[in-house]
């Protein structure tokens, strides 16, 4: 069991995704079961920051991943959907605090097995990844390293698996002979990018993320996703 962790005055102790909950989004399902990543919901240093947080209507997690590979695929995240608020999705935005990070991304089409865009955002410690609306996301670790990464997201919604979980992962896996098409989709080539920190978040990459607990209002985007442009990425 990872460790209970301390963040300000508040412990908190994990939710644990065993490689066996993975099974429906794995390439190779395995028998072998171990513990794939731990996630560490809902901080706030003190109890009035966690006022604060929940009356912007929003959350702070971080998600640690330590390296594994399933066959020869790397260790990640199930994958999901977020759901619509009026035209959009609701976004999301992470910080890669430790290791390396595959952040894998897909918009759908008419239906769930048809992918219009695929984006592979390689980040690492310091690096903001905006999630922008309407696409579904995985998060790898590519690396022989521990990912450690942190997320803003809004509270009031639930995460949608299902689609993943239908069809056996994302359009994609990341194994150590490279990309390989899950042939469940049909999709795209993947477009490889790097993350922009636009100007209208209101922090640096040498800062962190949860400093924006001084600007919540720089996150109004997580809540109500059409009051920004998502120019957040650039093609490497």
């Amino acid at each position: 069991m990872y460790p209970t962790i301390k963040f300000g005055n508040i412990e908190k102790k994990p939710d644990v995704r065993m490689v066996a909950d993975l099974k429906p989004v794995l390439m190779t399902p395995i028998d072998e079961n171990f513990p794939a990543y731990y996630m560490y919901r809902d901080l706030y240093k003190n109890e009035e920051e966690g006022e604060i947080i929940r009356k912007f209507d929003l959350r702070y997690d971080i998600t640690v991943i330590p390296p594994a590979k399933i066959g020869i695929e790397f260790i990640k995240t199930f994958g999901h959907y977020h759901p619509k608020k009026n035209k959009v999705s609701y976004p999301e935005i992470y910080e890669v605090l430790e290791g390396e990070a595959i952040f894998l991304l897909q918009k759908r089409g008419a239906r769930d097995s048809e992918i219009v865009d695929v984006l592979a955002v390689y980040a690492k410690d310091g690096d903001k990844v905006i999630i922008p609306p309407d696409y579904g996301h995985v998060t790898i670790n590519p690396s022989d390293k521990t990912l450690k990464m942190a997320n803003w997201v809004c509270r009031s919604f639930s995460s949608i698996y299902d689609p993943f979980s239908k069809l056996r992962g994302a359009c994609y896996y990341y194994t150590e002979k490279g990309w390989i098409k899950n042939e469940n989709y049909k999709s795209p080539n993947i477009r490889i990018v790097k993350p922009i920190i636009p100007d209208w978040l209101g922090i640096s990459k040498k800062e962190s993320m949860y400093s924006l607990i001084e600007n919540l209002e720089n996150l109004e985007f997580l809540v109500n996703p059409e009051c920004v442009e998502y120019d957040v990425f650039e093609e490497v």
